[in-house]
């Protein structure tokens, strides 16, 4: 149990929990090997999916539904619910480790099943579906990526959103932007080795790798959910009898939510980012339109993570310097100006090997944006947020992205399959189309900027809600 003597001269507090230097640095052990398994765990799915389906010949918007569209029905769905559920919740082992006890076993489970996912595509093909549905093996085989990606995000949810609450019951908050610039560090630094040594062969291994990536994820989180305790809450507010009705208790979570003009704002300039990056699943295809190899793309997006990895913890103290609001409104202007840059492909071609380095020149200049980004995007929730309805919000936040989400990741491969139509591979070469992902992103992240200028503004009226709720409703139908 990482819980320490109180009488120790050092002494970090999170609520009831209380550390010292040695128990402060056992807790970062602890949740930076979760990030570590937790980090993998996103990664494969992730980047491997779309190579497999793309290589399967779905058309694009297949392709954005699976990998954007599903995920966001089901954060829409679940993230509120479970969000506010764990903020509510009291067992003796807290409030935020039940949930991810019980999904991470079943996770990993999952996680197996995706990389045998051909396998199981073949096997139904075999036994007489093709034939019934007048399906081709590629297609079945789609369907049951389609399945499994359900199925794990679904589990996923209840970790990939509690995860990030947990740290923010269990970190003290004197070392929590620290805490989170290492957070950031093993992130990274788990996706750089993970892009170097293991996305090389995802076509080629990737039944292996699955299987491999998800014992991990279950031995290594799953430990670290046991060691790591939460301390003492406070007991439950009892509801009302009008919050005994269903539909009351959505009413008085969304008022609450929408309470504050900066709120909506922030909403508002998030779901524009989103749609920002609806061809973002879609960049890989880009790089690799350009005549690059897995191996050469590993390459830079290693490099990326190892450079991210020795610079996210200046720049989570460059965050701590700053308001977070205020890096990010100039991270976002940097980048409408940065952006063009992004089509020197357009009117241009060059041979692979200066393609190569040209991507790396643009990781470069791209990398201390992202990074800053990183640094500032969970310190802005902290910030604006209350803190003892930190779930809450988040969850509304997360509902709101996830609304556009289901929509942009069509959008997004309805985009690409327009832009090949009007830029035919015939005239303009081989995916043509893809060169034209920036202009798509540029527009909204443009949009997005004016609306974060509005947060801006806001804030100047009203500053950092964090501890400030006594203009809040409460949550009782």
């Amino acid at each position: 149990m990482i819980n320490h003597n109180p009488t120790s001269p050092k002494i970090f507090r999170a609520g009831t929990l209380t550390y010292t230097v040695g128990g402060l640095a056992a807790l970062f052990f602890w949740l930076l090997w979760g990030d570590f398994c937790f980090t993998l765990m996103e990664s494969v799915w992730s980047s491997i999916l779309p190579l497999k389906i793309k290589e399967l010949q779905a058309p694009n918007w297949v392709l954005g539904a699976i990998m954007v569209s599903i995920p966001s029905v089901l954060n829409a769905l679940l993230n509120p619910v479970v969000s506010t559920a764990s903020d509510h919740y009291r067992s003796r082992f807290g409030r935020r480790r039940p949930f991810m006890l019980v999904a991470t076993p079943i996770i990993s489970i999952l996680l197996c099943l995706i990389g045998f996912s051909p396998d199981i595509g073949k096997w139904f093909y075999n036994i007489g579906v093709g034939g019934v549905t007048g399906w081709s093996l590629g297609a079945i085989t789609v369907g049951v990526i389609a399945i499994c990606v359900f199925l794990f995000r679904t589990a996923e949810i209840f970790v990939s959103t509690i995860f990030y609450y947990f740290f923010n019951d269990v970190v003290p908050q004197a070392v929590i932007a620290r805490f989170l610039a290492l957070f950031r560090v093993v992130g990274t630094g788990a996706g750089a080795l993970y892009n170097y040594f293991i996305f090389p062969h995802a076509l080629d291994h990737m039944r292996a790798i699955f299987i491999g990536v998800g014992l991990l994820y279950f031995c290594g989180f799953f430990l670290m959910c046991l060691i790591v305790k939460e301390g003492e809450y406070p007991p439950q507010e009892p509801l009302s009898p009008n919050a005994k009705s269903r539909f009351s208790l959505i009413l008085a979570y969304v008022k609450e939510c929408l309470h504050r003009k900066i709120h909506v704002l922030l909403y508002l300039h998030l779901m524009v980012w989103t749609l920002a990056g609806s061809c973002k699943v879609f960049e890989i295809f880009l790089t690799l339109s350009l005549g690059l190899t897995l191996q050469q793309i590993g390459t830079i997006v290693a490099s990326v993570g190892v450079a991210s990895a020795l610079l996210a913890y200046p720049a989570g103290a460059l965050a701590d310097r700053y308001h977070p609001l205020r890096l990010m409104v100039g991270v976002k202007l940097t980048m409408v100006v940065v952006m063009p840059v992004n089509f020197i492909w357009l009117f241009t071609s060059y041979p692979p090997a200066t393609n190569f380095w040209i991507c790396i020149a643009l990781s470069v200049i791209n990398l201390p944006l992202s990074l800053i980004f990183q640094a500032t995007h969970m310190p802005l929730y902290m910030r604006l947020f209350p803190r003892q309805k930190f779930g809450q919000f988040c969850s509304f936040t997360a509902m709101c992205q996830a609304a556009v989400g289901i929509v942009s990741g069509i959008v997004g491969g309805l985009y690409i399959d327009q832009m090949r139509r009007s830029f035919p591979d015939a005239i303009f070469g081989k995916d043509y189309c893809y060169r034209l992902i920036p202009a798509f992103s540029l527009f909204f992240i443009s949009i997005g900027l004016v609306l974060l200028a509005l947060v801006y503004k806001e804030w100047l009226a009203c500053g950092d809600l964090a501890s400030d709720e006594k203009e809040q409703p409460a949550l009782k139908g």
